[in-house]
């Protein structure tokens, strides 16, 4: 089987449209010799875009492929099931505010699922491990926090049953099951104040209805809620969370008396009723993410399921959906979408390459994609004073700084500071918003010996270098 990697510089695709309006910027970042399918992509808080797709080979296996595109270069595909022979299935990629990566997939002759994490630290790839084996390897879903905590979402399509794992400070817990009745298609996702939201349909009497529950990393997961009782039956729904901490449900609405699927979304929890984002159609899959400023961005599959035309792309940036975007291609198995930080919005999916063999692999975005990198903060100054030294005396730090003008301050999120005590580890201490730029800390410990340090963040929650107060 032969493989090789092509990438393309960012081009503006769809000339006469409206900027900001349409998925605009596009390219070619991997090509792959045999059939590609289920590829999906997340933003890391840099900006920079992750891409995951699984390759159907000449042989026995599906090996899923990563690749980074920072918007002028993709990198080689990785590997990540670290086999050609590997029957890997449907993978999901997820990112974490300092810059986790994490990439689950199925392998179904073992009803397993399977995970590696990136680490931002030690920029570097964990080795493969199970999640669970035996439960169901069904289209697996995951999310991860600022601290590396995973939480994975799968299902058993044979037996009906959804259900949640995750690894919390290291340590897997017990496998959960979300649904109670006949459940699949279960998703999940994570919000930035932490709480994880998990999505799944469940079969009713006549129809499936889409169920909800939601657990922080330190509290157990709630009682399934129904979503919402209207509508026809659900396929394939899809669930992210926005900035605005609001968890939002898309999926397809598939009425017998109707041809095709409308693509429904809901806000879950808000009282907000059913929307209608795309109407009636031949639709697979569709895929949904909230943007910086809270608009709603919808990409699903056009055509039959596994032999696709390409991808309609909606959204609701003036208050009502906007007409579909389309993007062609051949055989792309369902999209990706993402949101990034700073407003940007990016699609994937793959194209069978009838003139060379193989797949090529395309993003599309609507603004060009490119890394956010922040500078340190300058000026570190450190203030240190003695408080009622007869009585009850306390040791006072004050920490100031100035902010870097190379960084753009609409980008910056605050100010993480760390502190070191004795010869230990810097550790977390604080964020402060980007308008303050000092702080006072007090001490009841005189004799202990403290260094304090201050980075920069990025909305994203990315984080400059560290510098250091003398």
């Amino acid at each position: 089987m032969k493989r090789f990697v092509l990438t393309t510089a960012f081009a503006l695709a769809l000339s006469g449209v409206q900027y900001g309006q349409t998925l605009g910027f596009e390219a070619k970042i991997a090509h792959v010799g045999g059939g590609v399918r289920w590829s999906q992509c997340a933003f890391g808080p840099d900006g920079v875009l992750h891409v995951v797709f699984e390759e159907d080979t000449d042989g026995p296996g599906h090996p899923i492929w990563h690749v980074a595109f920072d918007g002028t270069k993709a990198t080689d595909p990785f590997n990540v099931t670290n086999s050609m022979v590997i029957r890997g299935e449907r993978p999901h990629v997820a990112t974490s505010a300092r810059g986790h990566v994490a990439v689950v997939w199925g392998v179904g002759p073992e009803k397993g699922v399977y995970m590696r994490l990136f680490d931002p630290r030690s920029k570097s790839w964990s080795p493969v491990e199970s999640v669970k084996i035996g439960f169901g390897g069904w289209e697996p879903h995951c999310a991860v926090d600022a601290d590396g905590n995973v939480f994975v979402s799968f299902y058993s399509e044979e037996e009906g049953r959804a259900y949640a794992r995750c690894k919390i400070n290291g340590v897997w817990e017990d496998t959960y099951r979300l649904s109670s009745g006949f459940g699949k298609s279960c998703r999940i996702a994570i919000g930035p104040n932490g709480v994880v939201w998990a999505l799944w349909r469940e079969k009713g009497v006549s129809a499936y209805k889409n169920y909800y529950s939601k657990r922080t990393k330190s509290t157990p997961w709630s009682a399934a809620q129904i979503v919402t009782t209207g509508g026809a039956s659900s396929a394939h729904p899809h669930l992210t969370v926005g900035p605005d901490n609001v968890a939002v449900a898309a999926w397809g609405d598939v009425d017998p008396s109707v041809s095709g699927a409308e693509v429904r979304i809901i806000k879950i929890e808000t009282g907000s009723p059913r929307e209608i984002a795309l109407p009636p159609y031949a639709y697979h899959f569709p895929r949904v993410a909230v943007d910086a400023k809270g608009v709603i961005h919808v990409a699903v599959q056009i055509g039959a399921g596994d032999y696709g035309d390409g991808l309609h792309y909606t959204h609701n940036a003036k208050g009502t959906w906007s007409g579909p975007q389309t993007i062609a291609a051949t055989w792309p198995k369902l999209p990706g979408i993402t949101a990034d930080p700073f407003g940007n919005v990016a699609v994937c999916q793959s194209s069978f390459n009838f003139a060379i063999g193989g797949s090529d692999v395309w993003v599309y975005s609507i603004a060009k994609i490119e890394p956010r990198v922040f500078h340190v903060p300058l000026n570190p100054a450190l203030g240190i004073s003695v408080l009622r030294l007869r009585r009850n005396p306390e040791i006072q730090y004050t920490l100031s700084w100035s902010p870097n003008p190379q960084n753009k301050s609409e980008q910056i999120q605050g100010y993480n500071l760390y502190m070191k005590t004795g010869s230990g580890e810097y550790v977390s201490l604080t964020t402060v918003p980007a308008s303050t730029l000092s702080t006072t800390l007090m001490f009841r410990d005189l004799n202990q010996r403290r260094a304090f340090a201050v980075a920069t963040v990025g909305l994203g929650g990315v984080e400059s270098d560290k510098v250091f107060f003398q």
